[in-house]
């Protein structure tokens, strides 16, 4: 029945996504028609993302005098209160980036549910994609009774929350450790452990000095880190309990030459790994996507 509630909401989420999305679309040209021109309106042909009760716009620098006007534009939309333009890219160690407030109220701080979880954030302290939804719930759904998990890069604690939440469900037993470096992102992740009223074991600090600390074997590793992981693979090896699976994250543009480099560097540390699954979770840049490699390792 549990199992049921979690496919059904899974395929709600997905196409509550696709849908919003383009509804987003179509109404945004019609809020900006009565700003706009055809030609501007043209430049601004896309969604944005909407976390919580902010949505995040990206403003093209031939509209940057019409940036506040934008804004008050897709206040229009039901439950925006803030809208947040991007002022940079993700970047710095803490993978955060500078937004700029250009309507509605003046905060950065909101509440994003997915799933019956609920995180709390600030949107420019901390790194979080609400595109990774689906990434999250299917990892979730492989999770079997008595496991022991480590979530690397937790960031705010979607993925370790969302885990021991839906066993909880389950009423199957977990255990679930959560490393975050940002001390603004491990903050918000203890806050949300208490909010969703889980037991996980967070820790404040860099996974390759912390995860050794542990001294534990662990059945499955999440490492959502797609720029940096390759850095982190022989950390996550060393943890890892024979024939446990790892979550690899990456950028590529191509899955399959991807997912066979992945298994080329386990070889390289010493250790046989089965490709199990490769999916396709998003788009970086033009022709560049964000993948994720589930790998099942042998310790030879």
């Amino acid at each position: 029945m549990q199992f049921k509630f979690f496919v059904c909401n899974f395929i709600c989420f997905a196409s509550d996504f696709i849908y919003m999305q383009t509804t987003m679309k179509q109404s945004l040209k019609i809020f900006l028609g009565e700003i706009l021109n055809n030609d501007e309106i043209k430049l601004m042909n896309r969604s944005f993302d909407v976390i919580g009760d902010i949505a995040v716009i990206e403003i093209p620098p031939e509209l940057e005098a019409k940036k506040k006007e934008i804004g008050k534009a897709i206040l229009n939309f039901k439950h925006i209160k803030v809208v947040a333009a991007k002022a940079g890219i993700f970047e710095g160690e803490y993978r955060t980036r500078k937004l700029e407030i250009v309507a509605g109220e003046n905060r950065k701080e909101t509440i994003y549910t997915e799933f019956g979880c609920r995180y709390l954030l600030n949107i420019e302290e901390v790194y979080f994609s609400e595109r990774l939804g689906n990434e999250r719930i299917r990892i979730s759904q492989q999770v079997k009774e008595g496991e022991k998990i480590l979530a690397m890069f937790a960031g705010v604690g979607p993925y370790p929350i969302l885990i021991a939440r839906m066993k909880k469900r389950e009423n199957k037993n977990v255990e679930i450790y959560a490393i975050e470096l940002n001390p603004v992102g491990y903050k918000y992740m203890v806050e949300n452990v208490r909010i969703n009223k889980v037991n996980i074991k967070c820790i404040l600090g860099d996974v390759k000095t912390e995860t050794p600390k542990l001294g534990l074997k662990f059945d499955r590793i999440i490492m959502p880190l797609p720029k940096d992981a390759e850095n982190f693979l022989d950390t996550a090896l060393n943890a890892i309990n024979d024939r446990g699976i790892i979550h690899y994250y990456g950028f590529s543009d191509n899955t399959k030459i991807f997912a066979e480099e992945v298994k080329k560097q386990c070889e390289n540390f010493g250790y046989g790994a089965e490709i199990s699954d490769v999916v396709a979770c998003g788009a970086y840049c033009p022709k560049i996507g964000r993948v994720c490699v589930d790998l099942k390792i042998n310790k030879k």
